[in-house]
This record gives C-alpha cells, structure tokens and sequence, in this order.
C-alpha cells in the first residue's frame, strides 16, 4: 500500500465511489451489474454491466441521489465473511464471482463493507471490497461525475465491453473547484487534441492499434530530443551501441521476462524451428554485448546506450494517445560498474534527470522520486534473493538521500527482478505523468555472467544501472505537448519562423530572408497563400509558430523586418541580422524565453 493508498483522500474516493453504486442500484434496481469500482489518482471510476442504457444526461440525476445519501451520513462497516458467504451473496454476479476466485487463489481474507447499519434493512448497501473507507458518508464532502467510456473487462478485448463512470471526489469544495478548472484547461491541452491540429502524430487501423505514425513535424520534435541526449550523453562518457529488434526464447528465458514479463510481450514468432520475440526491453541486448569479450576494472563503469525501440503488448483498454502504446522507442542506457562505483553512478543519473527537467522549465516542485519496492504478500512475483533486493535499496536510498529529490515509497511497485524508481513529473496544469524508470540491479548481472577482472586478478559480477531519463519519445512528447500546450520552446518548435509576405512584389525579398535563416539552420517556412495578412497571422498562432515575420514594401526598401511573436508581441523594422542572431542564440542554449 503506497502513501496516497493510506491517505484521508484515498478513503473518501473509495467510498465516493460505493455512494455512487447504491446510488445507480437504487435509481435502477436490477438494472445495474456491477464489476470493479477502484479509487484512482485522480478520482474513482466505476465499471458495470448497465441495462439501462446511461449517458452524461443522467449524471445531475444520481449525483442528487449521492448527495442524499451522503447526507444520511450511512456508517461503513467492514464484515469478514468465508468464501461460501461471498459465493452466496453475489451468486447472481459473475463478475464478482471472478474476484472471489482470484481471492481464493491468493488465500487472501474475503471482506464486505455495508453502506449502513447491516442489522437493519433500510438503506444498507453491501459490496465485496478490502477497503479501507472513510467512517460515514457524511465524510465525503465534495463530488463530482464527470464522464463516461467504454472498458472491457479486466482490460483484455477478448472479454465484455463494460461501461465506465469517472468521477472525483476531495476533502473541500475549493479543492473540487479547482480540479474542475485544471480539467477543462487539460482538456484544451489533451496531446491527442493538438497532435491532431499540429499534426504531429497519427494512427492508422491498418497499421494497428497502439502503433503511432510520426509526422513530419512530430519527427523533428522527436529528432530534436533524440540529438539532445546524444549530445549529452556523448559528453558523460557514454558509448552507442545498436540492437536487433527481436530475440531468440531463449534470451528472454535467461533475463526471466519468460515467464515473468510473458503477458506483456507479443506472440512468438517460430523461425527455422526456434521462437523470437519481438523486444520488449534492451536490457538482455545489452548484457549480449558486455559478454563478447573479457572486461577489465579499468574499463569500468562502461555505459552503453541506445534509442532502441520496443514492443509491448498491452491491452487495448489500456491504450491511450501516445501516454500509453505498443510500439516506443526508449532513451534507453545501461551502465556496467563495480559495486564501489554503483552508488555514485545512480546520483550522476538523478543528476541528469535533473538537467533535462530544469532546461525544460521544471523545478524540484514540479518532479519527485517513486521506489517501487517488493510486496512480501507475493514473492513468487519476484526473481531472486532478498539479501540482493535489500542491498540494491540501500544503494538507491543513499544515492536519492545525497541528491535532494523528494521520494515516496510504492510497495507493490518493484519490476521482477528488483527495486526500481520512477521519476513522475507534474505539468503545467497539475497533471502528474511517470515518466521515466531507473533500476540499480544485482540481479541481472548474475544471470548473465556479467563479469570483470578486479584489481587483484579475479573474477567479480559488475552492477549494472538500468537508465532512461527521458523515458520513451512516445509518453515524453505527449507530456511536453501538454505541458507547453503546444507552444514548443522555440529549439523543439517544428517550425521556427513563419514568413508572411503581404504582396507578390516582396516575393523575393521574402525568399532571400529564407534562405538567410535557412543557412543558420533556423527551420523557416513561407506562406504565399493568396489570403489576407490577418488571416496568415492567425493560421501561424494556431500553428503556435514562434516567429512570425511581416514583409511589406517598407521592410524591403529598408533591408528589414517586423516580427512578431506568437504572444502577439510585435517589434517593427528590426534588422534581418539581429533577428537571426537572437533567434539562433535561442535556439542554440534551448532558452525557455521568446525574444531577449
């Protein structure tokens, strides 16, 4: 259970969400099947077979209905039952049935919570549920539905479509209000919305669900990053390295993603008698590399990075704009060291999440560090021995305590073969996004036989350093289109200077300003439209191009230009040289600024 799971606010959001059900049951009694209702980040959602057909309309209907029982200030109350108890009570569920199933393979306590007294029979609502929930309903003192989708069940298409509620809940009214207000903000800034408008991205049902088509323009914003952390990466000693796209079993089979990490990959693929697997990691690659020849403590740390790109199969429920996908190619790098050297290399890596989130304008308020730990309940999840896990914690710990990041814990969290951290950062508006995961592990390495010559002539097992700071193009771009808005700094802006030319005799004044800025490496494009000025200047602000540049007969006559910023800052006959000078200075020191 991690800290959010054991706040007041978890609680409320549970228990908002059980008001929500009785209140749906009472206003269509038999109409109403419901499946699973979990407390979310950001709210609950709820997910029922309904009879009757819901939509949005109905939404002021039940939330009334909430509100009275809310007010009834109904206690929770907590009944451990067996699982021929459970079977009985929801014998006309079969969905319910399915999590008492999954209860009794675990060998897990069977709970119910009653909304009311259970002795009496008036307004007493029941559901199987662990828990936990607020002491009454009176608790839950601000509410809101919000909207409606479609999901199959336990996620998987194989299974029924149900239909899912969201909704929130928070401790106050103004703590409601302002969510709200985050929400239609988020909703002008969905990365699926403005890929579309700045056609950034694209997705075809030809080519597959969870497979994203880069555009043009969405492709240089994927090279300006990709360059970016070439570039420092190459600066921190990092050597390149590249990786075939699948593997054979067996590789799979050595790093434990088969049978651990199956689910998540695709099918095989049998070739000349022998099965392969698309990636969905570079780790084993990697390790394939190491292990050609004999390594020396005087090579180490040795770092190998790749932007390699992998496949993950996940359920089409799950799938959502570029956040979540099958296809991504990873930031990725893999760091052989000693274990003298391993706490040291894990703070250079915080450090250099560190660089890449300041130059894009996030504070140490706007980031922190997730550990995700083992959940001791269910070890057989886990490869290796404890003794490996509690050293591989200690040394992140250290690493993360002489960094200053602010850290939670996330038991339940760990990957299979070992703690892990992952960098969730916060955008402009409030939403939170995992964006990145980093491991320290000492367990791969002795599966692999990953080994170095010490200083006194025997073998040893290097650690190795899983890192990825930018995470994948994918899920890092959709959260820079959200948090910028679309309104890219002006180095990651597709197009960096809109030239409009108000008349055909500018022309060719217009196309030798082109090819000025052109040969700066500032990318330009020229809009010959036979439109008006006004209407060039609008279509370039949707564009959010940074730089629009005005060419009349006076700026011609004069060998200039007036420009104007995509804030509507207008600066008038400003010499062509000092524009291209200033812009390119921004460009080149990746300034959060538009104009200095």
């Amino acid at each position: 259970m991690n800290e959010y799971e054991k706040s007041k606010l978890y609680k409320i959001r549970h228990s908002a969400e059980h008001v929500f059900n009785q209140a749906a049951e009472e206003l269509w009694p038999g109409k109403v099947t419901r499946a699973v209702g979990p407390a979310i980040a950001e709210g609950f959602y709820n997910d029922s077979r309904w009879e009757h057909p819901i939509s949005e309309e109905d939404f002021p209907k039940i939330e009334k209905r909430m509100q009275e029982i809310i007010t009834k200030d109904l206690p929770f109350v907590k009944k451990v039952i067996s699982e021929k108890e459970a079977r009985e009570m929801f014998k006309n569920n079969p969905f319910k049935q399915e999590f008492i199933d999954d209860f009794a393979k675990e060998g897990n306590e069977m709970s119910v919570y009653y909304t009311g007294d259970p002795e009496k029979k008036e307004n007493v609502f029941v559901d199987l549920c662990r828990g936990p929930h607020v002491e009454s309903t009176g608790e839950i003192k601000a509410f809101k539905l919000l909207s409606i989708a479609g999901a199959y069940w336990k996620g998987s298409e194989k299974n029924e479509m149900l239909t899912r509620v969201y909704g929130t809940a928070f401790e106050s009214g103004k703590e409601l209000k302002e969510y709200l207000e985050m929400l239609e903000e988020a909703k002008k800034r969905d990365h699926r919305k403005l890929g579309q408008e700045l056609d950034l991205f694209h997705f075809s049902e030809k080519v597959g669900k969870g497979l994203p088509l880069w555009t043009p323009k969405g492709t240089i914003i994927r090279e300006e990053l990709e360059n970016w952390a070439k570039e420092t990466e190459k600066n921190l000693g990092y050597k390149r390295v590249a990786s075939a796209h699948i593997g054979k079993e067996e590789l799979y089979l050595t790093s434990g993603h088969l049978p651990y990490y199956k689910d998540d990959m695709y099918p095989p693929m049998e070739i000349e008698g022998e099965n392969y697997f698309l990636k969905g990691m570079n780790c084993p690659h990697h390790f394939e590399l190491y292990n050609r020849s004999q390594h020396s403590y005087k090579e180490l740390p040795l770092r190998y990075a790749e932007y390699g790109t992998v496949y993950r199969y996940e359920m089409s429920g799950s799938l959502f704009g570029l956040m979540r996908v099958r296809s991504m190619a990873q930031n990725d790098a893999h760091i052989f060291c000693t274990q003298e050297q391993a706490e040291e290399e894990f703070l250079n890596v915080l450090n250099l999440h560190e660089h890449y989130y300041n130059t894009l304008g996030l504070s140490r308020n706007d980031y922190h560090i997730v550990i995700g730990l083992p959940d001791e309940k269910k070890r057989d999840k886990y490869h290796g021995d404890k003794d490996l896990w509690a050293k591989a914690e200690e040394m992140m710990r250290n690493a993360i305590k002489k960094s200053g990041i602010k850290c939670i814990d996330d038991v339940g969290g760990a990957a299979f073969y070992g703690p892990k951290i992952d960098f969730n950062i916060k955008s402009a508006i409030g939403r939170t996004f995992s964006i990145s995961t980093n491991q320290l592990d000492l367990f791969m390495p002795k599966r692999f036989n990953l080994e170095y010559i010490t200083e006194s002539g025997e073998k040893d097992t290097v650690v190795v350093i899983h890192r990825a700071p930018l995470g994948s193009h994918e899920r890092f771009i959709g959260f820079l289109i959200e948090h910028f808005g679309g309104a890219f700094p002006v180095w990651l802006s597709p197009v960096q200077v809109e030239i409009i030319a108000i008349n055909d005799k500018v022309l060719d004044y217009a196309k030798s300003v082109k090819e000025k800025l052109e040969d700066s490496e500032v990318r330009v494009e020229t809009d010959d439209r036979d439109e008006t000025m006004q209407n060039k200047i609008r279509k370039a602000q949707e564009q959010k191009i940074p730089y629009m540049l005005i060419i009349g007969d006076k700026e011609k006559a004069e060998n200039k230009v007036s420009m104007r910023t995509r804030k509507g800052n207008q600066y008038n006959l400003i010499s062509l040289e000092n524009f291209k000078d200033t812009v390119v200075k921004i460009i080149n020191s990746k300034s959060l600024d538009l104009w200095k």
